[in-house]
């Protein structure tokens, strides 16, 4: 609930961006949807680690196997992320290379966030819609991971 909270608020606050009102939504409001996307970030990591998540050993170093958590996603969802994370760099580059008249600094600044905000929303949306129920199904049924 809380990742779709915060990509509704950034999704709205990237179009708000667009308008003459870019300017009213404050540096905290993007401080504050930050630390929530960060501690959403947190809890997918503490998620992976509890549900014993499979991966493959490299040396000392243990790696994911993300293959197998993509498995869960839908086909559309999938590009939907592929698009989101597309928009998010293309959306950056953009703001960069744009002539900020006097007073806009703020809603350019608010277009930038919310525009990546949009991604670092959507992947925990995604994950603990349908990654984290198929990891735990596949724990049960003690099978392989892939559905």
């Amino acid at each position: 609930m809380l990742a779709a909270a915060g990509f509704a608020v950034s999704a709205g606050l990237h179009l708000l961006s667009f308008t003459r009102w870019g300017a009213v939504a404050g540096e905290r409001t993007i401080w504050a949807l930050g630390i929530v996307a960060f501690l959403l970030a947190l809890a997918m990591v503490a998620q992976l680690q509890r549900t014993g998540a499979p991966g493959r050993r490299w040396g000392r170093v243990a790696l994911l196997d993300w293959r197998g958590m993509v498995g869960f996603v839908p086909p559309g969802l999938r590009l939907l992320i592929v698009g989101a994370a597309m928009y998010a760099w293309m959306n950056f580059v953009l703001c960069l290379m744009l002539e900020v008249p006097p007073g806009a600094e703020a809603a350019i600044t608010l277009r930038m966030a919310s525009g990546h905000l949009i991604f670092f929303f959507l992947v925990p949306l995604v994950f603990f819609r349908f990654v984290e129920p198929g990891l735990e199904a596949a724990r049960a049924a003690g099978g392989a991971p892939h559905p």
